[in-house]
């Protein structure tokens, strides 16, 4: 029996599927790949980690940072999806105890594994001194290259996002309240995870005339969005908060030019002015800007999707092994 087979490793996460989310999607991808490969990795619901552990290494969702805590004597890891104190949608007092939050669970964290190469940055400045892996997200095999297809008169816009406030919906659709003498309609794949938005989003588009513009899919499979992801002219990700950005590369590897705010790996995964447009982060009037001139011109976008064959498309293998890598690096040293 090798030293890996003998260790128990496991993640601390909700129930799956509870809330379709990428990060959902990031630790399916893993608990998979790790089942194909014979790996040591299970999965630990929270509600059971009340009993002494036997774990060698236990890793905690980042949704879960309120709750980390030391069973027995396992190293702990924090998988961070992203920092949740850094959502610009929260009022001062929720921000402020989510970062208490975070701080408590990096004093018993033996390491960081982080999903963006930006929010690895705000990490190791924030809490310096720990061991901190990167593990980016790959793009699943539901999403290849779509062939060459022809232009319609009406632009398919398609966004990919929960429905919550940093997700930029209620801007964005500000933004195509202004463009209503364009040819659009946008589509948009995502749980209402925020009721307030979806009701808001609707109650604004009746009074606007826009409702019959606007068709909310709700929550679909990877396959079903790799199919929207075919069918799209565009993709429009107006999000204020990314800790790196799925849809975007989902997108780049389909062949679909992306419109999206500085926010994540938008800048590495969107290369501006010649796969789509990247505006600076909550400048609305330059997201505008972008989509008129990509609505209005579909060379561009032909340009734009062109440019985007032969892109490296990362995949869920190589997520796969830089965390199995990280896991084995810590349990070297315990």
């Amino acid at each position: 029996m090798t030293f890996m087979a003998r260790r128990k490793i496991a993640i601390v996460q909700a129930v799956p599927g509870s809330m379709p989310s990428g990060g959902n999607v990031f630790n399916r991808e893993l608990f998979d790949h790790a089942a194909r490969a014979g790996w040591p990795l299970a999965i630990v619901d929270p509600s059971h980690t009340s009993a002494p552990s036997s774990w060698d290494l236990l890793v905690w969702d980042s949704l879960l940072l309120d709750r980390v805590q030391r069973l027995a004597h396992e190293r702990i890891g924090l998988l961070l999806h992203y920092l949740p104190s850094l959502d610009p949608g929260l009022d001062r007092a929720r921000a402020s105890g989510l970062h208490a939050a975070e701080d408590r669970a990096v004093l018993l964290a033996d390491c960081y594994i982080v999903t963006g190469r930006e929010i690895a940055a705000t990490i190791a400045a924030r809490w310096p001194g720990k061991r901190l892996f990167v593990c980016e997200p790959g793009v699943g095999a539901a999403f290849k290259r779509r062939p060459p297809r022809s232009v319609g008169r009406s632009i398919s816009l398609l966004t990919v996002a929960n429905l919550f406030p940093a997700k930029g919906h209620e801007g964005a659709l500000q933004v195509l309240e202004r463009l209503q003498d364009e040819p659009w309609h946008w589509h948009l794949v995502g749980q209402a995870g925020d009721g307030d938005i979806a009701g808001r989003l609707r109650a604004q588009a009746e009074r606007k005339g826009l409702i019959e513009r606007i068709t909310f899919h709700g929550v679909q499979s990877q396959p079903q969005v790799a199919a929207r992801m075919a069918a799209a002219d565009l993709l429009l990700q107006p999000s204020l908060f990314e800790s790196y950005g799925m849809a975007l590369a989902e997108a780049a590897a389909v062949g679909l030019p992306a419109l999206a705010f500085r926010v994540g790996a938008a800048e590495r995964i969107v290369r501006h002015g010649t796969t789509g447009f990247v505006a600076p982060a909550e400048d609305w009037r330059a997201f505008g800007d972008y989509l008129r001139a990509l609505i209005a011109d579909p060379a561009l976008r032909a340009t734009f999707e062109r440019n985007l064959a032969g892109e490296p498309v990362r995949g869920w293998e190589a997520t796969f092994v830089d965390f199995r890598a990280a896991c084995e690096s810590m349990l070297a040293e315990a």
